[in-house]
């Protein structure tokens, strides 16, 4: 089918970072629309962050048809699958993260296809170009445009509950509850060595005067087993009550915890201390795998895997200590090697020559 110079946005959830910020940059002159999985809350996310885009329902015939037309499909996962398409369209790969748990080969999927990929570093690209088995011609080092919405702006802050310290903890998932089923490491580790209404945590954010924003990733529940006022869910629909996305919270936390979720590698750009909490290290190593190997040498700050070891962590943190910062630096050199980037202008620039030649002239 002929297409026209039009452009589709999808991901997985519905308006992630990367959507919203090259939304926030979009040329005015671009038809562009969002596919939406639930298009109703779209469009109310869409208003809660003053965002001005057509959103139309993915598996709607309308949907179907701004797939079928557009030279150009920007999306996180793939859209109608993830494969070569036709000469006349390109489809610009918005992965939500970078060196996180291994995806494609390296765990016997198939790649996903994609014709233009944003990173962050020349070590990203060559990771990327084995992932999706893709020439590294196809990847280019612009930086992500999610991490445009890593700016901390003290305006952002302002409404979000608790005057203390601000801590975000995102834990991977375990076991998923939505897509691709599957269970990697032990699923209840987390829980079972530290639980979110544990007495000794809640006395530990309540002495600091803190506020725990716990992301459930959103493959994995929703569900947030606490009812204390310093424990917070952060996830996309929480956050847009103040107008916030999830890397707007993070670019306003003191700290953040994690174990092998990729979002570590972006908070590298915030420079605030972190911790990986990873009691099932041993396990994830065995059945899933990590791309950034020894995880113990590569994450800048201590990773722990008892209940104890992570609240005396958040205690030296809390209380002001931070003793690998210059490990930050040292890291951040390797995995952010783009300087005074502007992602999102990259990416657009490129879907631009691309409407501009009216077909792929990349292969």
């Amino acid at each position: 089918m002929p297409s026209t110079p039009s452009v589709v946005l999808h991901s997985s959830p519905d308006l992630d970072d990367n959507v919203v910020a090259l939304l926030r940059a979009v040329p005015a002159d671009l038809d562009v629309v969002l596919l939406a999985e639930d298009a109703p809350a779209a469009r109310r996310r869409a208003r809660a962050l003053d965002l001005q885009v057509e959103v139309v329902a993915r598996r709607s015939v309308r949907g179907l048809w701004r797939f079928w037309r557009a030279a150009v499909v920007a999306c996180t996962h793939g859209l109608f699958g993830s494969h070569r398409r036709g000469r006349g369209k390109q489809v610009v790969g918005l992965w939500h993260g970078e060196f996180g748990k291994l995806i494609g080969p390296f765990i016997d999927e198939l790649p996903r296809h994609f014709d233009w990929v944003p990173v962050s570093s020349e070590l990203s690209r060559s990771l990327r170009s084995a992932e999706f088995v893709l020439h590294p011609r196809h990847i280019h080092v612009v930086g992500s445009p999610r991490q445009l919405l890593l700016s901390r702006s003290e305006v952002r802050l302002q409404g979000l509950p608790g005057d203390g310290p601000h801590l975000v903890w995102a834990p991977t998932y375990r076991s998923t509850s939505a897509g691709q089923i599957r269970t990697d490491g032990d699923p209840e580790s987390l829980e079972r060595e530290l639980a979110l209404d544990d007495p000794e945590l809640l006395d530990c954010l309540h002495r600091h005067g803190a506020t725990l924003w716990f992301r459930p990733h959103p493959a994995a529940s929703q569900e947030v087993p606490a009812s204390d006022p310093a424990i917070r869910r952060a996830t996309n629909a929480d956050l847009e009550q103040w107008g916030l996305t999830f890397y707007e919270l993070l670019a306003v936390a003191d700290g953040f915890v994690t174990d092998y979720s990729s979002l570590w590698v972006d908070y590298l750009l915030c420079d605030g201390p972190m911790v990986a909490f990873c009691p099932d290290l041993d396990d994830y190593r065995r059945n899933r795998g990590l791309a950034l190997e020894p995880h113990e040498q590569w994450f800048p700050g201590p990773v722990v895997g008892t209940r104890a070891d992570l609240l005396a962590a958040l205690e030296d943190l809390l209380g002001g200590a931070d003793p690998h910062a210059s490990r930050r630096t040292s890291v951040r050199s390797l995995l952010h090697t783009v300087a005074d980037a502007d992602p999102a202008a990259a990416t657009w620039g490129h879907v631009r020559s691309v409407l501009a030649r009216g077909e792929d002239t990349a292969r």
